[in-house]
């Protein structure tokens, strides 16, 4: 995958460096060429550089003269080359970022059989990995702009978008996908995702999360084949974990 574009790069830090350089020389230049204070040495590099020619502060000799005429030409090519390389990380920032799209759908595309995560959350980290870990291909729906970036930075496919949208599930290829895992951080979310992968894939496989007391209800009502509430498992752990510890000391 694509990874969003990152600063500083090299060819910006690179081109601001050969500004200060300019200005520092220009500024420098005129204090010793024509003996003129730093604040006016300065201003001259500027209207200099910048082509402005605003207001000259400083009588120029023959040899101010030909510095001037040094300074104006560097200046010009520095500028130029700043505007190159801005112009450059712009254009190729937006045109990585278009391509990395066009290869995700297209990767997704061709995806078959596979397994849709609806949610990156911790929750959705650990399906996904546990999936990854298991050889099962998968793509994840997540709309989160921090957790995309993740989900680019990990390589992992992925559809930017929401997943109670229908636009995202079939970007996801839902049609050709095996199973579903649904674990938004809502119940609702859950329910309304639920629906429509069922309507868009009645063979899906189905597990969603649920949250709230009579959510489970809900949700297999919805669609699901199966329904997991995390704190009712992890409290039921906890319980045998202590009984089990209990029953040992006896």
């Amino acid at each position: 995958m694509v990874r969003l574009l990152k600063l500083p790069q090299v060819p910006i830090i690179r081109a601001q460096l050969f500004v200060a350089a300019i200005f520092v020389v220009g500024t420098i230049g005129y204090r010793v060429l024509e003996g003129a204070s730093w604040w006016d040495s300065f201003f001259m590099t500027v209207i200099t550089v910048t082509t402005v020619g605003y207001k000259q502060e400083v009588p120029l000799s023959f040899g101010g003269e030909v510095f001037t005429s040094f300074l104006l030409f560097a200046g010009l090519g520095v500028l130029l080359f700043v505007a190159t390389e801005i112009s450059r990380w712009v254009v190729e920032g937006e045109l990585q970022q278009f391509l990395g799209r066009v290869r995700r759908s297209r990767m997704i595309d061709q995806m078959s059989g596979h397994e849709i995560v609806c949610g990156y959350g911790r929750m959705g980290r650990a399906v996904v990995a546990e999936l990854i870990e298991t050889g099962r291909p998968v793509v994840v729906v997540e709309r989160h702009p921090d957790r995309v970036r993740m989900l680019q930075e990990a390589e992992i496919p992925f559809v930017a978008g929401d997943a109670t949208s229908e636009a995202s599930f079939l970007s996801a290829s839902v049609g050709r996908a095996t199973g579903l895992v649904a674990c938004l951080n809502d119940d609702a979310h859950n329910v309304y995702a639920v629906l429509i992968a069922r309507s868009l894939n009645p063979d899906l496989f189905i597990v969603a999360r649920a949250t709230e007391e009579g959510a489970e209800r809900r949700i297999l009502h919805a669609g699901a084949d199966r329904v997991v509430n995390p704190y009712q498992l992890g409290g039921t752990r906890l319980a045998h974990l202590v009984v089990e510890r209990s029953g040992g000391e006896q």
